[in-house]
């Protein structure tokens, strides 16, 4: 994103950027008796030299160079100075002072008729309005410095400008003026070809569509943004933008790309040192690995996030102390310049009193006279100045105290953050030994499959769901010379799908084995209606339910019959496919109840006979070298190959394929096979 920027008034003087050496020398200089417009550009030198590595030292200098041009009506200096000193105090943190010193700006450049001038300093002073929460203000200054650029015709200001707009509308929560800036600074930027405008433009606009829910929007800018950076060059604007682009893969539940920029995001942001963006990937990377089932590389992930949050909020905290002491030092050196006035003032009048001495060395009395007046009215003034001493060092040792209470505040909120952080992974942790334990009930559900396969000439299951717990389940039960064995897919999967299974369990034993229903179609009947009593289905209420497919085998006549709801099964006889298709409603939901008619098939026994089931989880899962589902037809194809094989090889090859096809994508939906040979 394009970073609101100051409009820097460079400091125009004899002297190029200094040394240690150089320094020194220029303040042995001041010492000296030299011309004021002279020391007034050794004053700025000076400001501008110790303006990073010791922003006190900068002020004091500043501030006695900025007395110095008002003395001397030197506007064009007194202009260089205030700006600077207010950069200087921004650099602090002190906005109150920065906006103090940019509003004087503003007022001289009012009187002084510059149009390129007078736009940047509204420029910053709307910057400052923008820190300290005050957007009102901050647009009023944004937009009458963006009709003084307009009438100048000056593009690249208008652009940054622009931009700041942008970002300022999108703070005040009014997307649609934010989004148009952006568009009409990206159009400029192409005129002028100025690169690194085009993709901060371009990155602005990926921002904003991934903000406001437009995810193809939000990857389709953002990638352009990424081009748009020549190749080669790798700095932060670079890093976050392509943390930005994963951020939109993932929100757009691509995960395969998401991982991919990701790391090239965390690449880049080790090699420029960019610690927000190398946290906030890992942090994303995590999410995709957990989203995975790799949990073990999701919790690697987890603790690189975890660590570089807890080094950040250190720094933070450091920055935040280290800032105080500096703002005590700034007002220690402010003090030492009004005593160093006071000081000038008394040598001064001392001066007088020496001239006085020698105009009326003639006239004694007048001269006891004036010499009683001079040092009663020094006096006064060493009084004054030793009361005006004790109470700023009363106001240096309550601004220090007041230091030490916003310290023991700031470390008292960071416990209270880690307190916070460690209620959540225990709550996190609990959750998910009651999934894993809801697992092992499902499974104590579940029929025996060693008791299935006795019954059976051959018979396999496959079982893959997609979260710890599944919402497909199968069914088995004997009596005497019956055999049934059912196959469903309920609504949903996970823990929703999981309570439905468990309903529909019991409910299919309390039908088969307590009221003694055989009738396959009645028991389906049955089970509907079963379903709609328990879950007090209301009109226009979510329709969940299942579908089934159910078995009944007589053993002493050799028949089997089947009976469905919205699930099919396959059959192969004799090198003949042939599918017994299920009635066209689902267990549950709102199909008026007269149109629900579950009918019985019977299939012929007397040739050999392979019966398959499957729920939607399987032709429904997206993989291959396109992206596609599975389908049907490809199913059939697979089963046409290995037919003739043993069912725990034929099960072993159902594996195989869709995992194989989903590779690292994601499982569309819980994956259940059934195939039973007579």
């Amino acid at each position: 994103m394009r970073v609101t920027t100051f409009i820097f008034l460079f400091l125009i003087c004899c002297f190029p950027l200094l040394g240690n050496e150089k320094s020194d020398s220029l303040q042995n200089l001041l010492s000296k008796e030299i011309e004021d417009s002279t020391r007034i550009n050794i004053y700025k030198e000076l400001l501008y030299s110790y303006s990073t590595s010791e922003p006190s030292q900068a002020i004091f200098y500043g501030l006695q160079g900025l007395e110095l041009a008002r003395n001397t009506k030197d506007k064009y200096s007194e202009i260089q100075l205030l700006n600077n000193l207010g950069i200087a105090y921004y650099g602090l943190g002190a906005y109150d002072k920065t906006l103090e010193y940019f509003l004087k700006v503003l007022e001289i450049e009012k009187g002084l008729h510059n149009p390129q001038s007078l736009s940047r300093a509204m420029n910053n002073v709307g910057i400052i309005y923008d820190e300290i929460g005050r957007l009102d203000k901050s647009t009023y200054y944004y937009e009458e410095s963006l009709k003084i650029k307009n009438s100048s015709n000056d593009s690249l200001g208008i652009s940054n400008t622009m931009s700041n707009l942008g970002l300022l509308y999108m703070k005040r929560e009014m997307p649609q003026k934010a989004v148009q800036y952006f568009r009409q600074c990206y159009e400029i930027d192409k005129q002028l070809n100025n690169v690194v405008g085009i993709y901060n433009s371009l990155h602005n606009l990926g921002i904003y569509h991934k903000d406001y829910g437009d995810k193809d929007s939000a990857i389709y800018f953002t990638e352009k943004a990424l081009l748009a950076v020549p190749k080669g060059e790798n700095h932060y604007d670079k890093t976050y933008i392509i943390k930005s682009l994963a951020e939109s893969y993932l929100a757009n539940k691509n995960f395969k790309n998401a991982q991919n920029y990701f790391n090239k995001a965390i690449q880049s942001a080790q090699e420029v040192e960019a610690l927000e963006v190398l946290k906030e990937s890992y942090k994303g990377l995590s999410k995709i690995y957990e989203h995975n089932k790799q949990f073990e590389k999701s919790l690697r992930a987890y603790k690189k996030f975890k660590s570089l949050n807890d080094s950040i909020f250190n720094q933070d905290l450091n920055s935040k102390v280290s800032q105080l002491e500096k703002n005590f030092e700034i007002q220690s050196k402010e003090k030492e310049i009004q005593l160093l006035t006071n000081k000038a003032e008394i040598t001064n009048l001392q001066l007088i009193r020496r001239k006085n001495s020698n105009y009326f060395l003639t006239a004694l009395g007048l001269l006891l006279a004036i010499v009683a007046f001079v040092s009663y009215n020094r006096y006064q003034l060493q009084n004054k100045s030793h009361r005006l001493l004790e109470q700023k060092n009363q106001e240096i040792n309550f601004q220090k105290s007041e230091i030490k209470e916003n310290r023991d505040e700031i470390e008292a909120q960071r416990d209270s953050i880690l307190e916070q952080k460690q209620a959540l992974e225990e709550a996190t942790s609990e959750i998910m030994k009651s999934i894993w334990y809801a697992q092992h009930i499902q499974k104590a559900i579940l029929p025996d499959l060693t008791k299935i396969k006795s019954v059976f000439h051959e018979f396999f299951m496959l079982y893959i769901p997609k979260s710890i717990v599944s919402g497909d389940f199968y069914w088995f039960t004997r009596k005497k010379d019956k055999i049934f064995f059912a196959f469903a897919d309920c609504t949903g999967h996970g823990i929703p799908g999981a309570f439905m299974t468990v309903m529909a369990n019991d409910l299919l034993n309390s039908i088969v084995i307590q009221q003694n229903e055989n009738d396959c179609a009645k028991i389906i009947s049955r089970l509907d209606e079963a379903v709609l009593n328990s879950l007090q289905y209301k009109e226009n209420s979510s329709s969940d339910g299942l579908d089934i497919a159910l078995l009944c085998f007589d053993t002493k006549n050799q028949k089997l019959t089947f009976s469905g709801a919205s699930m099919d099964i396959l059959v192969y006889q004799q090198n003949d496919w042939k599918t017994y298709k299920g009635e066209r409603f689902s267990i549950g939901g709102f199909t008026e109840t007269e149109r629900k008619q579950a009918k019985n098939t019977t299939i012929d026994l007397s040739k050999d006979t392979q019966i398959y089931m499957f729920s939607d989880g399987y032709v429904d899962q997206f993989g291959g070298n396109k992206d596609k589902k599975f389908m049907r037809k490809r199913l059939r194809k697979l089963l046409d190959e290995i037919k003739i094989l043993p069912l725990d090889q034929q099960k072993a090859k159902l594996e195989k394929t869709i995992l194989d096809w989903k590779g690292d994508q994601e499982q569309t939906d819980d994956i259940s096979f059934a195939g039973i040979r007579f």
